[in-house]
């Protein structure tokens, strides 16, 4: 194998490789791919196991590399900051493979599934799945990975999930996943009006007004950054989208602690 044929791993300081460090600095600076940084990885639980040493602080750096680092996320793209920040606390993660391996990607222009925007918005909300006990009435939530937060939602009387039929994998739309983000931190939502001009009337233009006035939704802009007076409350929303729109939200709650802390 590769890793323990190399011509460095007979070299050690004390009774650990020098070939090791030498690799991990390799792997940071060219940005080798997660498929041969899980290949290290297993090589050296194996190094482990037959040489009675102790990687385990090594192995903890690789899976820091395969956690938060996602190979469709450029460090200038518009989403970038708010996707690292919620991938560090928690929130949001990648996508992975039939083996539970992360793959790398966060695959930012997905649509957000129903499913996946409740997990972030609990996560974000600090809302501990555990603690929820009850068996979901949703009929598709006791086989679904979801179903510890569904309990959750139910439990929390989130408005979205008064259905017992909602459909956990389908595509969510803007102003959904507000209620469902407002309802995770227990939002009072006051009746107001929004003032886009495709949301009068709407069934959750109340949220869609609340989130627009503490700074955490905004209006469409055109090519020159004006606002064009839409907001598209029932388009589908994307991965990306959706980081930015929790991250907003959870900024508003620091800012909300502060103040009353002053």
């Amino acid at each position: 194998q590769w890793l323990l044929g190399h011509p460095l791993a007979h070299i050690h300081v004390g009774c650990r490789p020098v070939f090791l460090l030498f690799l991990l600095q390799f792997f940071f600076n060219n940005f080798l791919f997660f498929d041969e940084i899980a290949q290290l990885k297993e090589e050296l639980q194996v190094w482990e196991e037959a040489h009675a040493e102790d990687f385990s602080g090594v192995i903890g750096q690789l899976d820091d590399i395969t956690g938060p680092v996602y190979r469709d996320v450029g460090e200038k793209d518009w989403y970038a900051s708010y996707v690292s920040s919620l991938t560090e606390w928690d929130i949001v993660s990648g996508f992975k493979d039939s083996d539970g391996k992360f793959t790398g990607q966060y695959k930012p222009g997905n649509n957000v599934t129903i499913a996946e925007v409740l997990k972030m918005s609990m996560r974000a909300a600090g809302v501990d799945e555990t603690n929820c006990v009850t068996s979901p009435e949703n009929v598709a939530a006791t086989s679904h990975w979801a179903g510890k937060f569904v309990s959750c939602a139910e439990e929390m009387d989130v408005r979205l999930f008064r259905d017992p039929y909602l459909e956990l994998n389908k595509h969510a739309k803007r102003a959904e996943m507000l209620t469902v983000i407002h309802d995770a931190f227990g939002d009072e939502v006051l009746p107001m009006y929004a003032t886009f001009n495709d949301t009068s009337g709407h069934t959750y233009e109340a949220d869609i007004a609340y989130a627009t006035v503490f700074g955490i939704v905004s209006g469409d802009t055109n090519s020159n950054g004006v606002e064009v007076g839409t907001f598209r409350p029932d388009d589908y929303i994307n991965r990306a989208e959706t980081a930015k729109i929790i991250f907003h939200r959870m900024k508003e709650e620091v800012r909300k602690e502060v103040a009353l802390s002053e």
